[in-house]
């Protein structure tokens, strides 16, 4: 017997799936910062900005 539940299997998947959620959320969330970021620096150049909207 090596001390864990039948069910730990589970609870460990639940959990890298948890964690590759939150990775790709952050990669995203610094993505489109790094977009805006780059629209207001623009915006200050006196260039014309579109917006994709």
């Amino acid at each position: 017997m090596n001390g864990y539940p039948v069910e730990y299997n589970q609870y460990q998947s639940m959990f890298w799936q948890a964690a590759v959620s939150g990775v790709i959320s952050i990669a995203m969330m610094v993505a489109m910062g790094a977009w805006a970021l780059s629209m207001v620096r623009k915006a200050l150049k006196g260039e014309d900005v579109e917006f994709p909207l």
